[in-house]
């Protein structure tokens, strides 16, 4: 398989903090990865590494062989790189298929003066991200919240818009930070049955994550952070049985 993503001697101090230290891993495409640890592990400052939010000390991350470490965020998608982040940033006031339009923006043409005065080219513009949208609702199952502001949606179903943003972008590579966080084991099998859905599209994922049972049932790799340090990456099954890991989440090895 080829290599989409690649993450090289990733470093990171804040202050006395040590978040990161020569952190390794890569992630081939039509995979998912998750990225596992106690609570100050450093999960989410490598995520925001990789997708420009925060610089480097040392270490460089490449995507499809272009070097990445400094681009600014606001550019990833047009390269094909997404993501989310732990709490859902919806717009409110805006309705379900919206929100996921604002997710292929990044893909139109028209100016602001084009926009404004509704001319043809972003009228057509528009309604392409509608189409899109809806064939992301439908993705999703959620076509009947279409018309809802986000404001007035579960926060199950909250999530779910998020990826389907995400979606409507066309990413090669999407990043979800805790996509699980909040949900009830109702609403975390059905993201599940999301994220197995999304990776057989054809979309590779790096996944950040609490929730062991959904990490063990959509990764196919998993590495674990410990104290901004790698401490094991392997297949699921091997990493549960891992007595590193085992003692990073419950402070001893069983005997």
């Amino acid at each position: 398989m080829t290599l989409l993503l690649e993450v090289a001697g990733i470093s990171r101090r804040f202050g006395g903090l040590q978040a990161l230290t020569d952190v390794s891993f890569s992630v081939e495409e039509r995979s998912v990865q998750a990225i596992i640890g106690p609570n100050g592990a450093g999960k989410t400052t490598l995520l925001d590494i990789i997708t420009g939010f925060t610089r480097p000390d040392r270490g460089d991350v490449t995507f499809e062989g272009h070097p990445i470490t400094h681009a600014d965020p606001f550019r990833l998608p047009s390269m094909g790189l997404m993501r989310t982040f732990q709490s859902a940033r919806l717009v409110p006031r805006l309705t379900a298929r919206e929100n996921i339009m604002l997710g292929g923006h990044y893909l139109t043409r028209a100016g602001f003066w084009s926009t404004g005065l509704r001319l043809p080219s972003a009228r057509r513009e528009e309604a392409a991200l509608r189409v899109r949208a809806d064939a992301a609702l439908r993705f999703l199952e959620l076509s009947r919240f279409a018309d809802i502001p986000a404001s007035d949606l579960p926060a199950g179903t909250q999530r779910l818009i998020e990826v389907g943003r995400v979606l409507a972008g066309s990413p090669r590579l999407t990043l979800l930070d805790e996509p699980a966080a909040g949900l009830d084991d109702t609403e975390t099998r059905e993201l599940a049955d999301v994220l197995r859905a999304v990776k057989s599209s054809g979309i590779t994922m790096v996944i950040i994550e609490h929730n062991m049972g959904l990490v063990m049932s959509v990764s196919d790799r998993v590495l674990v952070l410990d104290a901004g340090n790698r401490i094991a990456e392997d297949v699921p099954e091997a990493v549960q049985k891992d007595p590193k890991v085992i003692s990073a989440y419950l402070g001893e090895v069983p005997a």
